[in-house]
C-alpha cells in the first residue's frame, strides 16, 4: 500500500531507530524526494558498513531504508545480529534484495533468494552486482509454494505483487514455482525469511522436510492477514510453525534482548520464530556492532 507524504513522515517519526535523530531522518526523506526528481536515475547510497543500495524513483521496498536506517528495524537487526557467516539465508520473496544485502554483504553468509516478478528480480540482481556478492548469492526468478509447477502472479503491484488464483486477470503472468524442500539441503543450517503477501502457508507446506530437520534456526515471516485471501488465517500459520518446534519472540535490537511471546507478534507486520531461545539470545548479545550510514551515522 502506497503512503502519502504525511503518512511517510508519521512512520519516520515513530520509527524506533529514526527517532534517535528525527530531524536528519526527515531531512533525508525531503532531500531524496527532491533529488531523485532532479537526477532521474538510480543512485548508489552507502548503507550498512560497506554495503550499498542501488535506489531509484519508485523503489518503495528500498527507499524506506534511506529515511530510517533499517526499514524493518527489529527484523533486519535480528538478521544482522543472529545470522552467522557459516549459515545460509533463504530469502523467499526477496523483492529488491535488501535482506539479501544484509545477509551476504554485511554478514557474509550465503543467500538463496527467490523473487518471482521479473522486473523486481532484476532490481535484486543490481544489488548483488554493485555489492560484489555474486559468489555468495544464488538467485531464482521463481515463486515458492507447496509444490513444483506454475502459478499466476500479479505484475503491476510493485512490492505488493502476489499469487493470483484468477489466472484470467489481465495483470498477471504465469511463473514457475518450486518448493524449499526441492531447493534446500536439510543437512545444512539456515535462517528463513518469508514475505509472500499472504501465500505463507503454502510455502511452509512445501518446506516440511526442511523444517523437520531442525536445521532452520530462525524464521522471519510476514503475518498481516493477507493470508485470508488464500483461505488461511494468521492463527493457522502460527500453529503450523509452532508444531515444528519454533517459539515466537520479540527482538529488541538496542538491548540485544529476546523476549519470548505467547503468540505471533500482533504489534508488528512480521513475527520472528526461533528454535532455541537461549542460544539465539547468546548469539545476538555477542554479535559485532554494525554501522548504519543512513540517515545518520550510528551503530546497532
Amino acid at each position: 500500500m502506497k503512503m502519502n507524504i504525511f503518512e511517510i513522515l508519521g512512520f519516520i517519526l515513530r520509527h524506533p531507530f529514526a527517532k534517535r535523530n528525527r530531524f536528519k531522518s526527515c531531512l533525508n526523506f525531503i532531500r531524496w524526494q527532491i533529488g531523485v526528481r532532479i537526477i532521474r536515475k538510480k543512485i548508489l547510497i552507502p548503507w550498512i558498513d560497506n554495503a550499498i543500495l542501488v535506489v531509484g524513483k519508485g523503489d518503495i521496498g528500498l527507499t524506506g531504508n534511506l529515511y530510517t536506517g533499517l526499514l524493518e528495524f527489529e527484523d533486519m537487526s535480528f538478521l544482522l545480529h543472529g545470522l552467522r557467516e557459516t549459515e545460509i539465508f533463504l530469502d523467499v520473496g526477496a523483492n529488491a534484495g535488501a535482506y539479501t544485502i544484509l545477509a551476504s554483504k554485511v554478514v557474509r553468509a550465503r543467500t538463496i533468494a527467490f523473487e518471482p516478478i521479473h522486473s523486481t528480480f532484476n532490481k535484486s540482481i543490481d544489488q548483488v552486482n554493485v555489492n560484489d556478492i555474486r559468489e555468495l548469492v544464488t538467485t531464482y526468478n521463481m515463486g515458492v509454494g507447496a509444490e513444483v509447477g506454475e502459478l499466476a502472479f500479479t505484475n503491476q503491484g510493485d512490492t505488493l505483487n502476489k499469487v493470483s488464483f484468477d489466472s484470467q486477470f489481465s495483470c498477471t503472468e504465469m511463473i514457475k514455482v518450486t518448493t524449499l524442500d526441492e531447493c534446500a539441503d536439510p543437512s545444512l543450517s539456515y535462517f528463513l525469511k518469508i514475505d509472500v503477501e499472504g501465500f505463507e502457508y503454502y510455502v511452509i507446506m512445501g518446506a516440511e522436510k526442511l523444517l523437520l530437520s531442525q536445521n532452520v534456526l530462525a524464521i522471519i515471516i510476514e503475518l498481516n492477514d493477507n493470508c485470508h485471501e488464500f483461505g488461511f488465517s494468521n492463527d493457522q500459520i502460527h500453529e503450523k510453525i509452532v508444531s515444528y518446534g519454533y517459539v515466537p519472540i520479540e527482538y529488541q535490537p538496542e538491548k540485544r534482548s529476546i523476549n519470548r511471546l505467547d503468540y505471533y507478534n500482533k504489534t508488528n507486520l512480521n513475527t520472528i520464530y526461533v528454535r532455541d531461545t537461549v542460544e539465539m539470545a547468546r548469539r545476538c548479545a555477542s554479535s559485532q556492532a554494525r554501522v548504519i550510514q543512513t540517515p545518520f551515522m550510528a551503530k546497532i
